[in-house]
């Protein structure tokens, strides 16, 4: 009776380098919540203040106390919440240098970076 182990090995194998890999499939990013939805969901009475200041420099000064505090007996607010409220400070911001209410402060005067190559 023949076994496999009698069976001379085949050493004829076909290689093809030509195969393609295999992409990974893209995901699309989840949709951006906006910023006002995201505290609006879990700080209500934020969102409240937010938009019975808004461009005011009242707001302004509550934004940046809330963001930049040296307080170290806050808890602080979860990622998605403080990206949130950074994009409203910026967007705040915007409007009140738009409407002169503020003006650029020394950080906004510093020169870029230039790229190093």
């Amino acid at each position: 009776m023949a076994t496999q182990d009698d069976q001379p090995l085949n050493w004829n194998i076909e290689l093809n380098f030509n195969l393609h890999e295999a992409k990974p499939e893209e995901v699309a990013p989840p949709p951006k919540i906006p910023p006002r939805e995201i505290i609006g969901d879990k700080y209500p009475k934020i969102l409240t203040r937010i938009e019975m200041l808004w461009c005011s420099l009242e707001l302004h000064k509550y934004l940046e106390e809330t963001l930049f505090t040296d307080r170290s007996n806050r808890q602080g607010f979860p990622q998605d919440v403080m990206k949130a409220l950074g994009e409203i400070h910026a967007e705040h911001t915007r409007v009140l240098k738009e409407k002169k209410l503020i003006s650029d402060d020394v950080w906004d005067m510093q020169p870029k970076p230039r790229d190093i190559t």
